[in-house]
């Protein structure tokens, strides 16, 4: 093969982003800890254990309302996981919400809604501005988890998975801040002014928080893509918030608010924002770029898989040529073998490799497309049948480049063979279905000449033995008995041509010299049915290619049905006209026509499929197989209503060129 191009045996799995369950555990831990770490520290206020809530004397202490917004938040979070009823959700959402959005309003008008000191007193007052009032970004932060956590039983349809993971950025960005302060010495990232200060549990907390809600929005995006769309955008606001939080804990913690130290965070950190952001984001569209590809190349070969199609590349100058694996799997080679014009062509049939060298030689010549189909003789002494089509195109060089495709055709080759041995056994049916009908005309045609020959040999023994004999008659006698025999034998062995089961013999045929046989077998049927049979055959006809007794076949099943079909006609004539004629172009056309009860205009598109018959002892395999027939001799047949009763019946074939 000139160009033409497997993977392992067996069914193909096309690759498909493997779903994993860690960011939905992740969130379920996340809320886990919360409500632990939210419990601890009511439990250390209502038993008066300090370490508990504060850790070291010197740090601020986590208020109760924080810690309930913790154990709220936690449990809100494990219930989202778990997927358990929504209105646990929306209660405890609510609630949080509106402790935070209390806090934040107390601390922008410089109010006392009376809601610090709800769940007790608070009896440890570190650098709290007011008894029991939670930290300022705390309180933020929880405001805008609780809209999260209130969208959260909707995520299912997917559209508010941006939103639930800004939110989470921004919630882990502020705790890892808060942390990094504390880890710097100061407990002053994001204070105002004599607001409440950071607490380090209060940090951690918000750290799992933020990093729970992400986890919970990285599930709910994960059959899209591996990599989240949101990734790009969180971790460019997790960048920045936490930037602006070390700035500020420098600030409160004595440096100028653009000395040195304080501008290069601040500046280093609103640089690297963006470009971690970007960067992210083209890992991410290349991560996506590449499972793209690799389950395209997995779909397109279980596409091959199934269609039995490979693919291939070939540069004739270079005498490069690249196979896909399933064109290796066709022609039954190792891909691991050096891919030479000997390999390849060792494959193709040696009764094929001639024709498909020349094939393939005369299409380079031309530098055009070809199409071509050969046997493949396997090592097994099996043969497989293959399609391919090549498309010739030049690569970015100018080179002249083969693209084609190769399909194994094998069982449609194999299908097509049994149907045409159906088929004959079909035609061969057909044939002696109408013998029976015959058996009356092909004893008076053979009689005939039996009579004959009867006679004549008693007239030439009467006149031998005259006195004296008359020996010219009886020679004259004897060669009309002769005659007859030869008519005789004619006749038998033409009616045994019609139905034996011999091989088509293609010769050239004088179609109204077959008409005509047809028409003398038929005659004595034709008349016992009271049918007017008229010709009109042309003069001059040229001669079509075929095989003689299977065209009378397709001429005596049209008779024959133009007779039944005027079976039940008695007000008029049974007329039927049997006319041959040029064709438009170079054909030749011989026509039935009759005078019987036509067909309706819906039953013309089924006349010829098979067993579809309008007689009640009919088997509906005449015109099936005559169809057949014409068509293999490259011709059509057709059937036409009549202007008045009746329809006609024609086929057109071929002549052959003068």
């Amino acid at each position: 093969m000139g160009g033409c191009p497997a993977t392992d045996e067996g069914v193909g799995v096309i690759e498909t982003v493997d779903v994993t369950p860690w960011p939905r555990r992740l969130a379920g831990t996340s809320g886990v800890v919360l409500l632990v770490l939210g419990l601890t520290v009511l439990v250390g206020w209502f038993f008066h254990v300090a370490a508990l809530f504060q850790l070291e004397p010197q740090w601020p202490p986590v208020t109760r309302n924080a810690a309930a917004c913790f154990v709220l938040s936690g449990l809100a979070l494990l219930i989202v996981t778990l997927k358990k009823p929504n209105w646990l959700v929306f209660a405890c959402g609510g609630i949080v919400g509106a402790l935070s959005l209390l806090t934040i309003v107390e601390y922008v008008f410089g109010v006392n809604a009376g809601i610090d000191e709800l769940l007790g007193p608070a009896y440890v007052t570190v650098t709290l501005s007011t008894r029991g009032r939670m930290y300022p970004p705390a309180a933020t932060c929880f405001a805008i988890a609780a809209i999260a956590l209130l969208l959260a039983p909707k995520i299912s349809s997917k559209r508010y998975t941006l939103a639930l993971a800004l939110s989470g950025s921004i919630v882990a960005a502020v705790g890892i801040a808060t942390s990094m302060s504390f880890a710097l010495g100061s407990s002053d990232a994001f204070g105002w002014g004599t607001a409440t200060r950071a607490t380090p549990l209060t940090a951690v907390g918000l750290l799992v928080f933020g990093i729970g809600i992400l986890a919970l929005a990285w599930h709910v995006e994960q059959p899209r893509t591996w990599i989240p769309r949101w990734l790009p955008i969180s971790v460019t606001i997790a960048v920045a918030t936490s930037t602006v939080g070390l700035w500020q804990a420098l600030v409160a913690d004595g440096f100028a608010p653009f000395g040195r130290l304080p501008a290069v965070v601040l500046g280093g950190g609103c640089l690297m924002a963006p470009i971690l952001g970007w960067t992210v984001y083209l890992a991410q569209r290349a991560h996506t770029q590449a499972v793209t590809l690799r389950r395209n190349e997995a779909f397109l070969e279980k596409v091959q898989q199934v269609s039995s199609t490979g693919g291939f590349y070939w540069w004739p100058a270079a005498g490069k040529v690249f196979w896909s694996e399933q064109v290796y799997r066709i022609f039954e080679l190792d891909p691991a073998a050096p891919l030479t014009p000997e390999l390849r062509q060792s494959r193709i049939h040696p009764d094929d490799l001639p024709a498909h060298r020349e094939a393939v030689q005369q299409a380079l010549r031309d530098a055009r497309d070809f199409e071509y189909e050969i046997r493949l003789l396997m090592p097994d002494k099996s043969v497989k049948y293959v399609h391919a089509l090549s498309q010739a195109t030049r690569d970015p060089d100018g080179n002249l480049l083969y693209v084609g495709a190769v399909q194994d055709v094998t069982q449609r080759r194999l299908s097509e063979l049994a149907l045409g041995r159906v088929r004959s056994e079909l035609a061969h049916i057909a044939r002696v279905t109408t013998l029976g009908a015959f058996t009356a005309s092909i004893a008076h045609e053979v009689n005939q000449p039996l009579s004959g020959i009867i006679t004549n040999a008693s007239t030439c023994l009467l006149m031998l033995g005259a006195d004296p004999p008359n020996i010219e008659g009886a020679r004259d006698t004897a060669r009309r008995t002769i005659r007859d025999g030869h008519r005789a034998s004619e006749i038998i062995t033409k009616l045994r041509a019609l139905y034996s089961r011999k091989d088509p013999t293609l010769e050239a045929v004088d179609l109204n010299e077959a008409a005509r046989e047809v028409i003398a077998l038929s005659l004595s049927d034709l008349q016992r049915n009271r049918v007017v049979l008229r010709t009109e055959l042309a003069i001059g006809l040229p001669p079509v290619r075929g095989d003689r007794v299977q065209l009378q076949q397709v001429v005596l099943n049209l008779l024959r049905n133009a007779s039944d079909a005027m079976s039940a006609v008695d007000d008029r004539p049974r007329d039927l006209l049997v006319r041959t004629e040029r064709d438009d172009g170079d054909g030749v056309r011989l026509s039935v026509r009759d005078a019987g009860v036509g067909f309706a205009p819906e039953a013309e598109a089924r006349f010829f499929g098979a067993f579809y018959t309008t007689k009640p002892d009919g088997m509906g395999l005449g015109l099936s197989v005559s169809r057949s027939i014409v068509e293999r001799h490259r011709g059509r047949l057709w059937a036409t209503r009549n202007d008045g009763p009746g329809a006609t019946f024609s086929f057109s074939l071929p002549h052959i060129p003068s």
